[in-house]
């Protein structure tokens, strides 16, 4: 038996509001990270069992897991789901194979006040297909070429007093982190005749935004790597324990699916 993914056709919708975490403060200049590697067959059969799910959706599920039990052990789990910026490529259909970066993002809600394992994939399903829609609704193109109708200076000059003034610790907050997640071969790659054995990644912070999590897939696994400040995650070791315990309870739970 499978679980139904339980979107319809419907509204599309906000993904809700954020709510403030130890994430969304002030950074400093020291950074810290971690992750865990995952079989890509472990993570297929989690997301084959509800219908219509992806890899995306399941890692995005592991991420809101790992993230709940290590607030909930700081006993700073906000009562509202938390809020991820997730990567979505821009290109139409008429685009897929061109060369060049063209990656978009999507706001959504994965479920941090969900328990159970199986019903947080269900809503991740749900809020991600949401996104997606009104992704496509706006155009990613639009999204990314506003952009260009704000001059460079001034953008620099927002981003300083944003910075100097410290508005991360009074502003509301766009997001919670972000999740970005790139596929990656699955064939074993050599520089000057060594291989690559496990390929992990980094990723910016900001002020407002202090934890990234970099998903790449490689040679039948996948690796959940984050990078985080010193001062907001000073215990990467543990969250990086939450990952796995919350991992391994998703496969218990699609095994008694």
């Amino acid at each position: 038996m499978k679980l139904g993914a339980g979107f319809s056709t419907q509204k599309l919708k906000a993904s809700g509001v954020v709510p403030r975490t130890r994430f969304n403060g002030k950074i400093t200049g020291h950074r810290v990270n971690d992750g865990r590697s995952f079989a890509i067959d472990d993570v297929k059969k989690i997301k084959n069992a509800m219908s219509g799910a992806t890899i995306n959706d399941a890692m995005l599920a592991l991420v809101g897991g790992g993230l709940r039990r290590y607030l909930k052990a700081k006993d700073e789990l906000p009562r509202d789901s938390m809020i991820a910026m997730a990567t979505v490529s821009g290109r139409s259909s008429a685009q897929g194979g061109t060369a060049g970066n063209q990656v978009s993002g999507m706001l959504v809600a994965l479920g941090t006040h969900i328990a159970d394992p199986m019903e947080r994939l269900a809503h991740v399903h749900r809020e991600a297909q949401n996104s997606k829609a009104m992704t496509a609704a706006i155009s990613a193109r639009t999204m990314t070429d506003y952009s260009q109708l704000i001059p460079s200076s001034l953008a620099a000059l927002a981003a300083r007093m944003y910075t100097e003034m410290g508005l991360a610790d009074y502003t509301t907050p766009v997001m919670n982190y972000v999740v970005t997640n790139v596929p990656g071969p699955q064939r074993p790659l050599y520089f000057a005749g060594a291989e690559a054995v496990k390929m992990v990644g980094l990723g910016p912070i900001q002020d407002g935004m202090a934890l990234i999590h970099t998903i790449f897939s490689y040679c039948g696994e996948i690796a959940v790597s984050f990078t985080s400040c010193r001062e907001i995650l000073p215990d990467p070791e543990f969250y990086a324990e939450c990952i796995q315990a919350f991992f391994d309870e998703m496969k218990a739970a699609y095994a008694q699916v």
